[in-house]
């Protein structure tokens, strides 16, 4: 769960140090829209129970009615910092801070992304720059 959207799922490829995700989100109701992303980070031990993960993720948000459609397209970057802990052998609860940056460009789809508040900026007419520190929450199986 995070401030973008209340589902997500990602899976880890690699093992140790470093690491590469895929991710996949969704966000129902009205406004109705899925993300997907990729990413590289690295994996830290502090101990027995307890670990950090740090990765940087690129990907784009759509509408789930007519995606990939329209004359505007988006790019979502995420910076996400991850403090673990492990439950039992398959299972840990995480939380941390994102840093966030979604450039859009053409006719968008959403006005917005977030729940936060966020800073934005028009490099040009017709493209937008919205950037905000943003939450996440949930469980690592």
């Amino acid at each position: 769960m995070s401030d973008i959207q209340v589902s997500n799922m990602g899976v880890k490829l690699g093992g140790g140090a470093v690491y590469f995700t895929l991710m996949a989100g969704l966000e129902p109701g009205r406004d109705a829209r899925f993300s997907f992303a990729a990413g590289v980070g690295g994996h830290m031990t502090l101990s027995q129970r307890l670990w950090v993960d740090l990765d940087v993720t690129g990907g784009a948000v759509q509408p789930v009615r007519n995606p990939l459609e329209g004359d505007g397209g988006n790019v979502l970057g995420q910076a996400r910092l991850m403090l673990g802990f492990q439950l039992l052998s398959r299972l840990a609860v995480f939380a941390g801070p994102t840093y966030n940056a979604w450039f859009s460009w053409g006719e968008s789809d959403f006005d917005a992304i977030t729940r936060f508040s966020f800073r934005e900026n028009h490099p040009e007419p017709d493209q937008r720059l919205q950037h905000w520190p943003g939450i996440q929450v949930g469980l690592h199986i």
